[in-house]
């Protein structure tokens, strides 16, 4: 698999990076964060509220976009 980079150039997927990104994506809630957070910013705190869950569990998905490289904390 290539990947796109933001410079234009392409880069390799390994299959572990694959692995990553479909589980990541595997889980609803994180398909939803990825599609909101693709037009603007929003905060833990503003997601954990939103979702009704905790910070920590919120957290706990957010690191998991981060692990595949499909989000970043700013």
């Amino acid at each position: 698999m290539v990947s796109h980079t933001d410079d234009g150039t392409t880069a390799a997927l390994t299959d572990d990076d694959v692995d990553r990104i479909f589980r990541a994506l595997a889980d609803r809630t994180r398909r939803d964060i990825m599609r909101r957070t693709l037009t603007e910013e929003a905060s833990l705190t503003t997601l954990a509220h939103d979702y009704d869950m905790s910070f920590a569990a919120v957290q706990k998905h957010v690191r998991a976009l981060e692990t595949a490289e499909l989000v970043e904390r700013t």
